[in-house]
Protein backbone atom coordinates (compact mmCIF):
# COMPACT_ATOMS: atom_id res chain seq x y z
CA UNK A 1 0.00 0.00 0.00
CA UNK A 2 1.39 3.42 -0.70
CA UNK A 3 0.54 6.46 0.71
CA UNK A 4 0.05 9.86 -1.62
CA UNK A 5 0.15 13.31 -0.48
CA UNK A 6 -1.46 15.70 -2.34
CA UNK A 7 0.33 19.21 -2.11
CA UNK A 8 -1.83 21.07 -4.12
CA UNK A 9 -5.07 19.46 -2.19
CA UNK A 10 -7.28 21.68 -0.17
CA UNK A 11 -10.62 21.19 1.83
CA UNK A 12 -13.50 21.55 -0.03
CA UNK A 13 -15.33 24.43 0.86
CA UNK A 14 -18.63 24.03 2.77
CA UNK A 15 -20.29 27.14 1.05
CA UNK A 16 -19.12 27.45 -1.97
CA UNK A 17 -22.48 28.11 -3.95
CA UNK A 18 -22.75 31.05 -2.16
CA UNK A 19 -18.96 32.38 -3.00
CA UNK A 20 -19.43 31.11 -6.83
CA UNK A 21 -22.45 33.04 -6.40
CA UNK A 22 -21.19 36.23 -4.89
CA UNK A 23 -17.97 35.90 -7.71
CA UNK A 24 -20.27 35.92 -10.55
CA UNK A 25 -22.89 38.91 -8.81
CA UNK A 26 -18.75 41.24 -8.99
CA UNK A 27 -18.31 40.17 -12.43
CA UNK A 28 -21.52 41.47 -13.36
CA UNK A 29 -21.21 44.89 -11.79
CA UNK A 30 -17.85 44.69 -13.00
CA UNK A 31 -19.25 44.81 -16.56
CA UNK A 32 -22.38 47.11 -15.45
CA UNK A 33 -19.79 49.87 -13.87
CA UNK A 34 -17.59 49.25 -16.58
CA UNK A 35 -20.36 49.86 -19.56
CA UNK A 36 -22.44 52.31 -18.19
CA UNK A 37 -21.73 56.07 -19.80
CA UNK A 38 -20.38 57.85 -16.66
CA UNK A 39 -17.58 57.15 -14.32
CA UNK A 40 -18.77 54.71 -11.33
CA UNK A 41 -20.16 56.73 -8.44
CA UNK A 42 -16.88 55.46 -6.22
CA UNK A 43 -14.54 56.69 -8.83
CA UNK A 44 -13.43 59.51 -6.86
CA UNK A 45 -12.09 57.63 -4.10
CA UNK A 46 -9.83 56.69 -6.31
CA UNK A 47 -6.42 58.70 -7.43
CA UNK A 48 -6.62 57.74 -10.63
CA UNK A 49 -8.75 55.52 -13.43
CA UNK A 50 -5.46 53.03 -13.88
CA UNK A 51 -5.54 52.65 -9.79
CA UNK A 52 -9.14 51.85 -10.01
CA UNK A 53 -8.82 48.98 -13.15
CA UNK A 54 -5.73 47.43 -11.38
CA UNK A 55 -7.84 47.12 -7.93
CA UNK A 56 -10.84 45.34 -9.35
CA UNK A 57 -9.30 43.28 -11.08
CA UNK A 58 -7.14 42.36 -8.63
CA UNK A 59 -9.63 42.03 -6.13
CA UNK A 60 -11.47 39.76 -8.94
CA UNK A 61 -8.78 37.39 -9.18
CA UNK A 62 -8.05 37.34 -5.55
CA UNK A 63 -12.11 36.50 -5.13
CA UNK A 64 -11.84 33.64 -7.58
CA UNK A 65 -8.43 31.69 -6.76
CA UNK A 66 -10.01 31.89 -3.24
CA UNK A 67 -12.47 29.54 -4.51
CA UNK A 68 -10.75 27.60 -7.07
CA UNK A 69 -8.56 24.69 -7.01
CA UNK A 70 -4.96 25.80 -7.23
CA UNK A 71 -4.70 23.60 -10.82
CA UNK A 72 -7.29 25.68 -12.16
CA UNK A 73 -5.67 29.43 -11.46
CA UNK A 74 -4.16 29.67 -15.02
CA UNK A 75 -7.98 29.68 -16.11
CA UNK A 76 -9.33 32.29 -13.79
CA UNK A 77 -6.11 34.31 -15.02
CA UNK A 78 -7.09 33.80 -19.12
CA UNK A 79 -10.40 34.47 -18.46
CA UNK A 80 -10.55 37.44 -15.98
CA UNK A 81 -7.74 39.19 -18.63
CA UNK A 82 -10.18 37.78 -21.77
CA UNK A 83 -12.81 39.85 -19.75
CA UNK A 84 -10.90 42.94 -19.74
CA UNK A 85 -10.01 43.26 -22.91
CA UNK A 86 -13.71 42.45 -24.14
CA UNK A 87 -15.19 45.22 -21.94
CA UNK A 88 -12.52 47.74 -23.78
CA UNK A 89 -13.22 46.84 -26.94
CA UNK A 90 -17.20 46.98 -26.06
CA UNK A 91 -16.22 50.17 -24.55
CA UNK A 92 -14.74 51.71 -28.18
CA UNK A 93 -17.39 49.82 -29.98
CA UNK A 94 -20.34 51.21 -28.00
CA UNK A 95 -19.51 54.81 -28.14
CA UNK A 96 -21.73 55.92 -25.44
CA UNK A 97 -18.69 57.99 -23.48
CA UNK A 98 -16.39 55.42 -22.95
CA UNK A 99 -13.30 55.12 -24.72
CA UNK A 100 -11.62 51.66 -24.57
CA UNK A 101 -8.20 52.49 -23.65
CA UNK A 102 -4.70 50.10 -23.85
CA UNK A 103 -3.92 51.22 -20.42
CA UNK A 104 -6.92 50.24 -18.70
CA UNK A 105 -6.48 46.72 -20.20
CA UNK A 106 -3.15 47.13 -18.90
CA UNK A 107 -3.82 48.12 -15.63
CA UNK A 108 -6.71 44.84 -15.27
CA UNK A 109 -4.21 42.94 -16.74
CA UNK A 110 -1.84 43.65 -14.05
CA UNK A 111 -3.87 43.15 -11.49
CA UNK A 112 -5.16 40.47 -11.90
CA UNK A 113 -1.13 38.60 -12.11
CA UNK A 114 -0.92 40.36 -9.23
CA UNK A 115 -3.72 38.76 -7.67
CA UNK A 116 -2.33 35.57 -9.15
CA UNK A 117 0.51 35.91 -7.85
CA UNK A 118 -0.46 36.16 -4.43
CA UNK A 119 -2.60 32.95 -4.75
CA UNK A 120 0.23 30.88 -6.24
CA UNK A 121 2.79 32.29 -3.34
CA UNK A 122 -0.03 30.29 -0.87
CA UNK A 123 -2.19 33.20 -0.18
CA UNK A 124 -4.96 31.30 -2.90
CA UNK A 125 -6.95 29.37 0.39
CA UNK A 126 -8.18 32.77 1.94
CA UNK A 127 -11.67 31.31 1.69
CA UNK A 128 -10.91 27.95 3.11
CA UNK A 129 -9.35 29.81 6.32
CA UNK A 130 -12.89 32.38 5.77
CA UNK A 131 -14.68 29.64 6.76
CA UNK A 132 -13.03 27.74 9.08
CA UNK A 133 -12.65 30.49 11.22
CA UNK A 134 -16.34 31.67 11.08
CA UNK A 135 -17.88 28.18 10.74
CA UNK A 136 -16.17 25.26 12.55
CA UNK A 137 -16.32 22.38 11.17
CA UNK A 138 -18.05 19.61 13.47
Amino acid sequence: MSLRIEVNARPKLRYSWLWWTIGWLLVALTINDSLEPNAPKFAHLFPSDKVLHFSGYFALATWFTGITERKRYAFVGCGLIALGGAIEIAQGVMRLGREAEWLDFLANSLGVSIGLGFAYAGLGMWMVWVERLFWRQK
